[in-house]
């Protein structure tokens, strides 16, 4: 016959005589056991808590800190992204200009803008949503440098498309007479004028350029030089071919040229020096241009300067 009752013994290790027992009805073991279980569970959760509570807190600790290094991140980006927009501007501003001094069309406001704007894509209107500013932050500057990339591959298509206008034109401009051919005074325009040889009234086909002996002569414009010899009325002189024959320059009373015939030259190459050759009244240069065979006045061609610029 099982007992009624369970009895726990309690041994003492000064000796049997200090024993205790403890008795309780056998009913009460699975109450026990269940208590035990429970409190088990319960310490369990307690511990499980804990340190899920810890851990939480370093996980903030840690975002916290992303959070920063993040927000440095992107303040860095905004300074760059603001320092490009200005170079942008200051691009747009010349290239604008560039188109107004050279005749190109101007680049409308809606194709500057580079595709900016339209309807918000699904991703956009999920981020507007969005209430963390860090992440509406970081939105607005993708945007922004999103709007920057378009921005700069529109002004590089524009300045290649400048650039290639530019170089026509000086390509064009390279090959037509425009700049001074000598430093000096101008002592004879283009037009008639009484002759100071024979006293007769004759068409003056050039200018006159005084300055001293050895004065340097200058192209100018591009051309293929046709002619460098010497005559009796112009003394040393150079003829020079300038886009295939459309345009002739002639410089007279050299002291000496400096190129000879069938020599290409750029605008600005110096191709002789001042000096009273021929039938001259004193040291300077005589310039003609001509067009397509005839000769027109060279004040028409001659940049407004006081020197040789090229």
């Amino acid at each position: 016959m099982l007992k009624s009752r369970i009895n726990l013994i309690f041994a003492d290790s000064r000796g049997p005589s200090d024993a205790r027992t403890v008795g309780f009805p056998r009913f009460l073991m699975p109450v026990l056991i269940l208590l035990a279980l429970v409190g088990l569970v319960g310490f369990g959760r307690v511990v499980y808590m804990g340190s899920s509570y810890a851990l939480a807190v370093h996980t903030a600790v840690e975002l916290q800190r992303e959070n920063h290094r993040l927000s440095g991140k992107m303040e860095s980006l905004e300074r760059f992204v603001g320092q490009e927009t200005e170079v942008i501007s200051r691009l747009v501003s010349f290239e604008d200009n560039a188109r107004l001094k050279y005749g190109l069309a101007p680049i409308s406001g809606d194709v500057r803008k580079a595709g900016v704007g339209g309807i918000p894509s699904r991703d956009d209107m999920l981020y507007s949503s969005m209430t963390d500013p860090l992440i509406k932050r970081a939105e607005a500057l993708r945007l922004q440098v999103s709007s920057l990339s378009n921005q700069a591959e529109l002004q590089e298509s524009t300045f290649e498309q400048v650039s290639e206008s530019v170089l026509k034109v000086h390509s064009n401009l390279a090959k037509r007479p425009s700049i001074w051919p000598a430093s000096g005074r101008l002592t004879s325009t283009y037009g008639y004028r009484y002759h100071p040889f024979t006293g007769m009234r004759l068409l003056h086909e050039g200018i006159d350029i005084a300055n001293d002996v050895w004065t340097p002569i200058y192209a100018t414009a591009d051309g293929l030089v046709q002619d460098a010899n010497f005559s009796m009325g112009f003394g040393n002189v150079v003829k020079i071919s300038h886009d295939n024959g459309k345009f002739l320059t002639l410089y007279a009373h050299m002291q000496k040229a400096a190129v000879t015939q069938g020599q290409f030259v750029k605008r600005g190459d110096v191709i002789g020096y001042m000096g009273s050759t021929g039938r001259s009244t004193g040291s300077h240069l005589h310039y003609e241009v001509h067009r397509d065979g005839r000769p027109v006045n060279p004040m028409e061609f001659i940049v407004a300067v006081d020197q040789i610029v090229d």
